[in-house]
């Protein structure tokens, strides 16, 4: 809609799919935006800045019209050269978990992009009948950088581990490339607004060219992996915004309240904005408003007008932010994009997320190199069956223990490029290591790894275990990870050698001493007890100690090492693997902002020490425990069970029946929300497991 009315709306357009203070859900829950609190906010900070930007929308609106009056007719099927070719990088920020989203789901996501700015979208066809004229090939594309600012070759996604990954904002903007070359977007696992991501106008953001770009959620990103159909056309949103496109209600946050707003395209209807999928309705005297526009927020998008092609081509023709030059001759032979693809890296995984098998099992490896397509590779495999192999998808038999290298050598008319992985995979033996009546270890020998225990770290880059002898529960040394950070997810696993189980005498479960404290009463980093038949492909849950279950120490702010008292026994049932002949132990260790962790003194058999009662394996615990909304209930059954969770109140009462029926082996938990009849003061949770009962105190604030 086309007024002339100049609103103080951001410079900074942040499609934050959710506001911070008031936050906006859209039909299924899908985050939205929260412009209006952030361009306040900028604005009050930056009076020039909102200056600046006033004069710059002004003089965009009366460019548009102009534009858009010469006669320019979308449905008269004639492409207007050029067609603009944006070079695109995604930084990927990210802590080893489901936001370290896959080539594949980046490359999904360009192609909903092209599809979605060339008119190419399947759901263009759903475009009600009154739009289908003005629904716009906007003649824009984009493809990925070949070639990054040092002329290195690249596939376009820059992957950076980092703990600003978690409550995102324009720090977590890592390792920018320069934004008159390249449209970065960085990916990131959580924004600081709760938001699902946000762009800068070109107005504003050409006084901040280091943060210019887009950051997003990795759920929002692509219709694969962590995405979605229905989320995957977020970026499309950004990228509106990206290249000077508001809102179609305007510059509020408050879609669906009232009619003062504008984006200064004259062919979108007046609107007060959509939350919902509403096809016939009409707001603010208009006959049908435009809801599957990809500058609303119905979730059910489909097109961008012919006036908001004119919008965002003339953003692209303009120096304001140097948009004008991503798209030039010069910049798409810099980033390679005008250029033949060529095969420049070569990289490869195997069929085993830890690369790990039993002695006389084999691994699949596939190809993973870029950016040319191979036609020839080359394998080399130590250790295994064939030693060599042209195959594109080899399969590989390793009949004996050790540990191996892998390389790959992949060609084609453009070039070659050669991966070697050093001890890359390892094959453990199909045969117990140990097989005494009694298995213990102190870690008073060699470091961490060794020939006996080795390290998975799930997130390179981060602190993993280690030998030391700054602590120890008994002799001098022990293992342990400095957990310094204040806020990351950082994923760690110690490995057991293979324990004969058949050949233990005495007590069938796995003690160990644990040294642990908190950095704050609610950080909750998590130990977990994991136990494996078969190599280490899988791992069947025996234990998890989290926050204040876990800890020994309490509460520390400063690095933590612990005194001789500040030592606990844990032990853990392996009840059920009495009969196992090759079994492996995985201590495994997620940081989520807490302290230094250490182990000493594991023991499986004998008498010594051992605890055993259904308490201690149960890991009966209830967090956050005072809590003033909703709680967690986490237990572990240690085979299939009879179990029933309730809630009482102080005189004994039952207030909410959780769950009653039977679980299998492994780790529950339950989500108990304040609503349900809660209301603040104490209860009691009484956990019933095979006619054993355990109780403990809840209060609500």
């Amino acid at each position: 809609m086309k007024k002339f009315c100049l609103l103080s709306i951001l410079f900074l357009s942040l499609i934050l799919w959710s506001a911070s203070k008031n936050r906006v859900y859209a039909q299924d829950g899908y985050l939205h935006c929260g412009t209006t609190e952030v361009q306040n906010e900028i604005f009050r900070a930056n009076p020039h800045i909102k200056e600046e930007y006033l004069k710059q929308e002004a003089k965009a609106t009366l460019e548009d019209l102009q534009a858009f009056s010469k006669g320019y007719k979308e449905n008269d099927q004639k492409a207007l050269p050029p067609i603009y070719i944006i070079p695109i990088v995604f930084h990927i920020i990210h802590i080893g978990g489901a936001e370290n989203i896959s080539d594949a789901q980046i490359h999904d996501e360009v192609r909903v992009l092209n599809e979605d700015f060339r008119k190419l979208n399947s759901t263009s066809a759903n475009t009600v009948s009154a739009f289908q004229s003005i629904a716009a090939d906007c003649e824009i594309e984009f493809r990925l950088a070949q070639k990054d600012p040092n002329g290195n070759c690249t596939n376009g996604i820059d992957r950076i581990v980092s703990t600003l990954t978690n409550a995102a904002d324009d720090n977590s903007k890592l390792n920018g490339w320069p934004r008159d070359k390249y449209l970065n977007v960085w990916v990131v696992k959580t924004i600081a607004s709760g938001a699902a991501g946000y762009a800068y106008l070109p107005s504003t953001a050409a006084f901040m060219p280091s943060t210019d770009g887009i950051l997003i959620l990795s759920g929002y990103v692509g219709s694969i992996g962590t995405g979605s159909t229905t989320t995957s056309h977020a970026l499309t949103h950004e990228i509106g915004h990206f290249l000077n496109l508001k809102h179609t209600w305007g510059d509020t946050n408050n879609p669906g309240v009232d009619c003062s707003g504008s984006d200064n395209v004259n062919d979108t209807p007046p609107t007060e904005g959509w939350l919902t999928c509403n096809l016939s309705g009409a707001t603010c005297g208009s006959a049908l408003d435009n809801v599957q526009n990809y500058m609303e927020y119905s979730y059910c998008p489909t097109m961008y007008t012919a006036g908001q092609k004119t919008r965002m081509r003339t953003a692209l023709t303009s120096s304001t932010a140097s948009r004008n030059n991503l798209w030039t001759t010069n910049n798409l032979s810099f980033t390679g994009v005008s250029l033949p693809a060529v095969l420049c890296t070569a990289d490869f995984k195997s069929s085993s997320f830890t690369n790990t098998v039993c002695q006389g099992d084999s691994l699949t490896f596939t190809n993973l190199s870029w950016n040319g397509t191979p036609t020839s590779w080359s394998w080399t495999f130590q250790g295994g069956t064939p030693a060599t192999s042209t195959d594109s998808l080899p399969v590989v038999h390793y009949n004996t223990s050790g540990v191996y290298d892998v390389s790959l050598t992949v060609s084609n008319g453009s070039g070659s490029a050669t991966a070697n992985k050093t001890a890359f995979i390892t094959i453990n033996p199909s045969t117990a290591i140990y097989n005494a009546s009694f298995y213990s270890e102190g870690f008073e020998g060699s470091g961490i790894p060794n020939t006996d225990w080795k390290i998975h770290n799930q997130t390179p880059g981060g602190n993993t275990w280690v030998q030391t002898s700054t602590a120890a529960a008994s002799g001098s040394k022990s293992v342990m990870i400095t957990n310094l950070t204040n806020s990351d997810t950082f994923v760690d696993e110690l490995i057991s050698p293979s324990i004969d189980m058949t050949a233990i005498t005495g007590s069938i479960n796995i003690a160990f001493k644990v040294a642990y404290a908190q950095r704050s009463t609610t950080t909750n980093d998590k130990l977990q007890v994991y136990v494996s038949t078969n190599c280490g492909l899988s791992w069947n849950l025996r234990k998890t100690m989290t926050g204040a279950a876990l800890s020994t120490g309490g509460v520390q702010t400063a690095s933590f090492t612990p005194t001789a008292s500040q030592w606990a026994q844990q032990v853990v049932s392996l009840t059920g693997y009495t009969l196992q002949t090759n079994l492996f132990i995985m201590f495994r260790f997620t940081s989520n902002g807490g302290n230094n962790i250490y182990l000493d003194d594991i023991n499986i058999g004998g008498t010594a020490g051992m605890v055993d009662n259904l308490e201690n394996f149960t890991n009966f615990n209830i967090y956050p425990n005072p809590t003033e909304e909703n709680t967690m209930i986490s237990f572990n059954t240690i085979e299939k069970q009879k179990v029933e969770v309730k809630i009482y109140d102080l005189v004994g009462a039952e207030v909410s029946s959780v769950f009653s029926g039977d679980l299998n082996t492994g780790e529950h938990q339950y989500s108990i929300e304040k609503k349900n009849n809660l209301a603040p003061g104490v209860y009691f949770v009484t956990l019933s497991i095979d006619k054993q009962h355990f109780t403990k105190k809840l209060i609500i604030k």
